[in-house]
């Protein structure tokens, strides 16, 4: 009795441990499987991420812009002829209008003095402004102009052109002062006691007014001036 208790306990043991080795079998399989789909869903999602996009076709590749703007060769000539016919200016109307603005513009002071380039070489500039004032005069009855030294229209005279130059009178020196082509004009030429700033300036008489400057030459020499 107790041997045949042995043997079906040996024989239990014996098919209890082959279920349990089929089980551990069965449960490494299931691992393996589990390790292989594992790996082919990252080697399925690396895939997917590194995998690049097919280029685009031609017809693709152009935006809709572009297509839209595609202009004929023969159009587009045809267009930018029009363009070049409507903006070129002629350049002998360039010239004339370029010649005319350096005829007519002269640089101005803030005192409104006009300077302008001489053609003369012993002139260095000349200097004009219509709204120099007359220096008024004392002067009563009809006018007589005179170049008398010490006589009221000579002095007023000197007035009037020392009153529009960087001179003082009795700073400098009176080189001539003359008639100018008519009773109603003078001429004078005047430079500072070194004979480093050389003016010559021209008046003309207004009745009831006095002597008015109208131009001022500064001078390069004195040769000639005299």
């Amino acid at each position: 009795m107790e041997r045949k208790r042995r043997f079906q306990t040996r024989q239990q043991y014996a098919e209890q441990k082959t279920k349990q080795t089929k089980f551990q079998k069965a449960d490494k399989r299931l691992n393996y499987l589990i390790a292989i789909v594992a790996v082919l869903i990252v080697a399925t999602l690396i895939f997917i991420i590194t995998q690049e996009p097919e280029p685009k076709n031609e017809a693709e590749q152009d935006s809709p812009a572009e297509v839209a703007t595609d202009v004929p060769e023969d159009d587009a000539g045809q267009e930018t002829e029009d363009n070049e016919t409507e903006t070129k200016v002629p350049e002998e109307e360039v010239d004339e209008e370029d010649n005319a603005t350096d005829e007519t513009e002269q640089p101005t002071s803030e005192s409104g003095d006009m300077v302008s380039p001489s053609n003369d070489p012993s002139v260095k500039e000349v200097i004009t402004n219509p709204n120099w004032p007359a220096y008024p005069t004392a002067q009563t009855g009809e006018h007589v102009s005179t170049y008398e030294k010490g006589h009221i229209d000579y002095e007023e005279k000197l007035k009037a052109i020392f009153s529009v130059i960087d001179l003082q009178q009795e700073n400098s020196i009176v080189l001539r002062v003359n008639n100018n082509g008519s009773t109603e004009s003078a001429i004078a030429v005047v430079t500072s006691m070194d004979k480093e700033q050389k003016y010559r300036v021209s008046i003309e008489w207004v009745d009831n007014e006095g002597w008015k400057p109208v131009q001022i030459e500064v001078l390069t020499t004195l040769e000639g001036s005299q």
